[in-house]
């Protein structure tokens, strides 16, 4: 099976960039802050973006075997990379933890522009994928609201 739609394998490339960038990001909000309550909310991030990426690491197998001219390293820096860029940069747990919320809303938008693609419905397995993904990107903002914007004025910093 080959992808043949520039549009999907854009997306493609961009949500697993997304996740790779979210993984590292996330590791770093484990390593700077020390509350009982925020501490399992990171991991699952972690584990959320671990899963995604294992399982589009076979439909990323065929971008290289498909006969496009797009590349992995083609793919445009968006919107959420630059906020988990941001929070990649930063030194301030506040600072990485609010980037990680913009950079998770954009995220979002991709998942629901790649569910908009036509094309995408003949694609079963990346469709599943992308509203199990977008399913739990949905309920981590309510986690947000409610669990880390409480604590912030009572973070632990490391």
């Amino acid at each position: 099976m080959k992808i043949k739609s520039e549009e999907i394998l854009k997306g493609l490339i961009s949500i697993f960039k997304i996740n790779e960038y979210r993984i590292e990001v996330y590791r770093k909000l484990i390593n700077m802050v020390h509350s009982p309550e925020l501490q399992p909310y990171f991991k699952s991030q972690v584990d959320e973006s671990e899963t995604i990426i294992k399982e589009l690491n076979p439909l990323m197998g065929l971008l290289e075997n498909a006969e496009s001219p797009l590349h992995f390293e083609d793919a445009k820096m968006n919107q959420s990379q630059f906020y988990f860029g941001m929070a990649r940069a930063s030194k301030n747990p506040r600072t990485v933890m609010v980037s990680c919320q913009f950079g998770d809303e954009y995220l979002v938008k991709i998942y629901k522009r790649m569910l908009e693609v036509l094309e995408i419905k003949t694609l079963p397995y990346l469709r599943e994928i992308l509203m199990k993904h977008l399913k739990n990107l949905q309920t981590s903002f309510e986690k947000i609201e409610s669990t880390i914007l409480e604590n912030i004025p009572n973070l632990s910093i490391n």
